[in-house]
């Protein structure tokens, strides 16, 4: 990674006096000196909501520089917060990011993006949920700006294959779809659904993962998916669906995978969240689609709620870039994340909001998706990502939903030994 430049003492000063503070917003609502031209990085299907908002915003200005001007570039937000991590500087590095809440912990430690201050942080601790503010935080901390509150996932289903019945547990699920010669997907050689299991409060609980800096300021983890409950509840899984991979009924999936699957019908059921509602409608029809929190499993005879991981996206100011760039970011970021702009979101993307206003909106209420009245069912069942895992979790999440699905690690006891040695790693000081 490239070596950050340390600011002088006179930039950080304006920079606290603009950004941060919000010095820069007029009286009227509007944005002064913001014309200076930023890059945006976020995921695709944000960019029709920037350009409405912006081009909404930019028609009432009289004042040129009190317009946006931006460059947009499609960048997932797992990609994007990853490789700002890796090198900030890099060439068409964006002033504005749209990440995934986990990676807050990340940017900040390396001295990457802005804190939140002022009136942005008022604004920011005032209208949102309490999730989504803890997402963007770190300690006491601000570091970005909430955009929604729908990162997490729950059950997709063809409600002409599947009954309400067979939804409730996973083997109902699987009893049908081999009946009818169909599939059931879930991604659980990917560490975020791997977690779903031992967050179940019937197993080892949403507080089971989470993470802090030791006296020596390195990241340990306090997990306990190694004990009895963690070790049983791996074993009856893998014993189930192991068999289900082979004979080709369960399958790991991917958005593509999904949608093509209930597109021609193949998949019965999917384990994903909103992002997915509108491709799926495409796909499987309105009239087919359904979604429901995630199903139990049976460990030993007793049924068990799958539990998930829940968050927010975030936008966030790269702090590495020209002190205007920041100023006219943050006032973007702003603008972006209000009550009005996360209504567009919610139009245009299926987005959940979580500024409070606008979760509150009759024009919201009134049009709740699908998938949004699932996640808000399942997120009873969730661990607040940006609490629970930064980057050190994901390859060890990943490595034991493997062994889950590959069916290969055996007994309980097994089971105990190899999920001690993975929570090992993550109890120990990060290198």
């Amino acid at each position: 990674m490239k070596m950050l430049k340390v600011m002088p003492l006179a930039a950080a000063a304006l920079l606290l006096l603009g950004a941060c503070t919000g010095g820069n917003k007029k009286s009227q609502g509007g944005y002064s000196d913001v014309n200076t031209k930023i890059n945006i990085w976020a995921t695709a299907a944000e960019e029709a909501v920037i350009k409405a908002v912006v081009d909404e915003y930019n028609s009432k200005q009289t004042e040129e520089t009190s317009k946006f001007n931006y460059e947009f570039r499609a960048v997932s937000e797992g990609d994007c917060g990853s490789t700002l991590g890796k090198d900030p500087t890099v060439a068409g590095a964006p002033a504005l990011a749209l990440i995934a809440d986990d990676q807050i912990y990340d940017l900040q430690s390396k001295n990457i993006i802005l804190e939140v201050k002022g009136s942005y942080k008022e604004t920011v601790t005032s209208k949102n949920t309490p999730v989504a503010v803890s997402g963007a935080s770190y300690g006491d901390k601000v570091y970005g700006f909430p955009v929604t509150s729908d990162n997490g996932y729950f059950l997709w289903y063809n409600k002409s294959v599947l009954s309400e019945e067979d939804v409730k547990s996973l083997e109902g699920i699987m009893t049908k779809v081999e009946s009818v010669g169909k599939k059931f997907g879930m991604a659980l050689d990917d560490g975020w659904y791997a977690a779903s299991p031992f967050f179940s409060p019937d197993v080892c609980g949403t507080n089971s993962l989470s993470f802090h800096e030791n006296d020596q300021g390195k990241v340990v983890y306090d997990i306990n998916w190694d004990n009895d409950a963690g070790a049983a509840a791996a074993e009856a899984l893998s014993a189930f669906l192991a068999p289900k991979k082979t004979s080709g009924s369960y399958i790991t999936v991917d958005n593509a995978k999904i949608v093509a699957g209930f597109g021609d019908g193949s998949l019965a059921a999917a384990v994903s969240g909103t992002w997915m509602e509108s491709d799926l409608i495409d796909a499987a029809g309105a009239e087919n689609l359904a979604a429901v929190k995630l199903p139990t499993f049976n460990v030993g005879g007793a049924a068990k709620q799958l539990g998930s991981f829940t968050g927010s996206k975030v936008y966030v100011v790269n702090k590495t870039r020209p002190i205007e760039e920041q100023k006219a970011a943050a006032a973007l970021a702003d603008l972006l994340t209000n009550k009005e702009s996360q209504l567009v979101r919610f139009d245009k993307r299926k987005s959940l909001p979580c500024n409070i206003e606008a979760a509150a909106d009759e024009t919201y209420k009134s049009k709740v998706s699908i998938g949004g009245a699932a996640l808000m069912a399942q997120n009873q069942f969730a661990a607040v990502q940006a609490k629970s895992a930064e980057g050190r979790y994901w390859n060890t999440g990943a490595a034991i939903g493997t062994a889950i699905i590959n069916g290969d690690i055996g007994t309980a006891a097994n089971w105990q030994a190899y999920l001690k040695s993975q929570c090992d790693v993550l109890r120990a000081p990060a290198a």
